[in-house]
């Protein structure tokens, strides 16, 4: 009998896809351009169009544009405006890297939960349960947190660590966007999210899972 090929699924597929055109495609269409002699600012500003096709593109297909994409076309747009009127390659690179600072910015206000009141992520995990399941789901994950000393702790480690990586990312990324050399700091720049992201989801995925912090 034969067996059927193994293909990905729907969920996995999508992500494995706006990955490449979120990640991928700028890297490529940069360094591509570069390997052909074109040069670094013309490199950059095709690179820096890519997220806005892509963009566009969700858009003409859903017919809908969210608050997180419109802002991100936004900050596209402004910075190829300043490019334009700057001439300066690394402009580009610094309205992508102050893109970033908004989710460190979101790092700090994680932190900062852990020290007062209910942690950050315990917020977000209350707003998935009460979509996904409802009230009565929602009023179990709560009673946890009122009788359980080590769920609080737990959900306050959880939340530390997600709120130190997005802080992380967004420090490194400044720093490649200002000090390191343009043809560096246009590939590396792509890859600094991914390299935090990957072992967070790992230790994200480990942990809850070993802590019984899923409800």
């Amino acid at each position: 009998m034969t067996q059927a090929k193994s293909t990905p699924a729907p969920g996995r597929r999508a992500m494995l896809v706006a990955l490449g055109l979120d990640l991928v495609a700028p890297l490529v269409v940069f360094y591509g351009l570069r390997a052909a002699g074109v040069d670094q600012w013309w490199a950059l500003l095709a690179s820096a169009a890519v997220p806005a096709v892509v963009i566009a593109a969700r858009f003409v297909r859903h017919r809908r544009l969210d608050f997180g994409a419109l802002f991100a076309l936004t900050l596209v747009g402004a910075g190829l405006v300043l490019s334009a009127l700057s001439g300066n390659p690394r402009a580009l690179l610094v309205r992508d890297a102050w893109l970033w600072v908004v989710g460190g910015v979101a790092g700090l206000w994680l932190i900062a939960s852990c020290f007062y009141g209910r942690p950050g992520l315990f917020t977000l995990f209350r707003s998935f349960l009460v979509t996904r399941y409802g009230a009565e789901r929602v009023a179990v994950f709560e009673a946890r947190w009122d009788v359980e000393a080590k769920f609080r702790h737990d959900m306050r480690v959880i939340t530390l660590v997600w709120g130190l990586a997005l802080t992380l990312n967004a420090v490194v990324t400044v720093f490649i966007a200002y000090l390191a050399p343009i043809d560096v700091a246009g590939g590396a720049m792509n890859v600094v999210w991914p390299a935090i992201a990957v072992p967070l989801w790992i230790f994200h995925i480990a942990y809850t899972r070993k802590q019984g912090l899923r409800a």
